[in-house]
Order: structure tokens, then sequence, then C-alpha cells
């Protein structure tokens, strides 16, 4: 019983980075497959009270655009290594996902998985815990690097996720440099 909890402590601080992974594979339809994405030490959870900020400048929104893809490179290339990481350990990325979701619930089932299964899963949850600061600091300093502090960021990714003005003006914005980007076909 003790390893499951110190597996399952180790697991809520792995949670927040696989959690942010496996929603950015999912969730690839904005901006020309992907979305704008927060960060996973400044996400924030929407107060219901607080309005939301539009009154973005357009070179704030253009530089939003360019950090964003930044960072969706930097996720992409962190999600492969990850499922290169769960692979080396003999597990699938499915099999890792149902004992993390099993211990996020503490479902009582995660406390019967198979000794070798819970220690991969342990070494694969510390080995990707070793990676989150990594990311954290290359998310900051693309966004950095493009002019926008973090807060910056985040009151725009939040202003696209709720409202349609922000969410609008940023989806024309990307189809003209996508087409600016984009050879003509013949």
């Amino acid at each position: 019983m003790k390893t499951f909890k110190r597996i399952s402590e180790t697991y809520n601080v792995v949670l927040g980075i696989s959690a942010f992974l496996i929603v950015v594979c999912s969730n690839s339809t904005a901006f020309g497959q992907t979305t704008p994405q927060t960060p996973p030490a400044t996400q924030t959870a929407p107060t219901q009270a607080a309005p939301v900020k539009e009154d973005f400048e357009e070179k704030e929104l253009d530089r939003f655009l360019n950090a964003n893809q930044k960072i969706n490179a930097i996720q992409t290339e962190a999600q492969g290594e990850m499922v290169k990481i769960i692979e080396k350990e003999g597990m699938t990325v499915e099999k890792f996902n149902t004992m993390a979701q099993a211990q996020q619930t503490q479902d009582s089932t995660a406390s019967k998985q198979d000794p070798k299964d819970i220690e991969a899963f342990q070494k694969v949850a510390q080995q990707i815990n070793g990676m989150q600061q990594g990311l954290e600091g290359k998310m900051t300093k693309a966004v950095e690097e493009e002019g926008l502090n973090v807060e910056t960021y985040v009151q725009i990714a939040q202003a696209y996720q709720q409202s349609p003005k922000v969410k609008n003006t940023l989806d024309e914005k990307m189809k003209k440099k996508q087409a600016e980007t984009t050879p003509p076909s013949n």
C-alpha cells in the first residue's frame, strides 16, 4: 500500500504535464491543427465573475500567434519524448494513461495492478516529472522571445476560449498567416 501511495503522490506531480499533453494531442482543430496553449505552470481556473479582457493590441495578438506556434512545437517534441519513455519501460501509452487515471480517481483496482506495471509506471512518472521544469522553462522562453509576458499570453489564450470576438480575430489572423506561408498549388 505504501508503494501505491508513493506512486500516487508522484503521479499528482506528473498529472499536469501528462494531462496537458493528452489534451494537446486530442485538441487539434483551431489554428490550423493547433489550439492556443497555456504553459502548465500558469494555468488558472477561469472565474465566472471576472470579465475576459478583449482589448488586445494587434501586435500582442501577432506575438501570441508566433509564441503559440513555438509552444505547440515544444509540446509535440515533448509528447514524442514521453511516448519513448513510456515504451522504453515496456508500457503502452494507453496502459500508462489507464493507470494514471485510476490513481487520480483513487480507483481501488489501481492497487491491484501487477507489481511490474506499478514499478514501470513509477519509473515513467519520475522521468516525465524530471522533464516538466525544462518544458515550462522552454514555453516561458518562447512567449518572452516574442515580446510578451506570460500573463498577457495567458489572458489571450483564455480570451480565445471565452470571447467570440478574440477567437474570430485570431482565427482570421491565422488564416491570413497560413495563406502567406503556403505556396500556391498548381
